[in-house]
């Protein structure tokens, strides 16, 4: 692959072209010439960067997964041992939307339902997502099926919120946030935090 041109687009712009594409008009609106035109360059230029369009379409997918699913396992590792502070920091992924696009998420899916190779990574992804809650329900004290129907349950649950386009202001969601917590983890003392401040402050690693 040639080196680009001093002040050219790099890799990474294309890319970022690319997921607004996606999330606006799905990924057969993901094409050379248009992402060209918005990026305001010639079309040769993407060359620079990309094989040609499905080299596109791997690097997007590969992006989206660094966009939307380490965030998952970065929060957790960070949260420390303890399975409550682990839950509430991988719940304030979603809900705060730290390092997590529901839009990139939602497109990314739709993509699957047209591509066999997406919706296998797709499938992959969700897998070690959900083995990453299992394991925050073992920790606290479930095991077997319980520890994984319970974490099915809750990615189930969010995913779902996001594939039906639920609207809600994020004040909200953080009210509603420990009613849901003791749902599903069966735990009462979960909903003992009270206020929206203490909740976000919970998901980010503090109080």
């Amino acid at each position: 692959m040639r080196k680009p041109r001093l002040g050219a687009l790099s890799r990474s712009d294309w890319i970022a072209g690319a997921r607004k594409l996606l999330i606006r008009s799905g990924i057969a609106g993901v094409r050379v010439e248009p992402l060209a035109r918005k990026l305001k360059v010639t079309p040769g230029s993407f060359y620079w960067h990309f094989r040609g369009r499905e080299d596109l379409y791997d690097a997007l997918l590969d992006d989206w997964y660094r966009a939307n699913t380490t965030s998952f396992h970065q929060a957790v590792e960070t949260a420390g041992t303890d399975p409550a502070r682990q839950y509430w920091a991988f719940f304030g992924v979603w809900v705060l939307e730290r390092g997590f696009d529901p839009a990139y998420d939602r497109a990314v899916r739709e993509w699957g339902k047209i591509s066999k190779k997406v919706a296998a990574r797709v499938r992959e992804i969700d897998a070690s997502t959900i083995a990453l809650l299992v394991g925050i329900f073992e920790r606290f004290g479930y095991e077997g099926l319980d520890a994984t129907m319970r974490a099915r349950i809750t990615y189930y649950h969010q995913v779902g919120y996001y594939a039906l386009g639920v609207k809600e202001a994020r004040e909200h969601r953080l009210e509603l946030a420990p009613y849901y917590a003791e749902i599903l983890t069966g735990l009462d003392w979960m909903r003992d935090i009270s206020t929206v401040a203490d909740v976000r402050a919970v998901m980010l690693g503090g109080r």
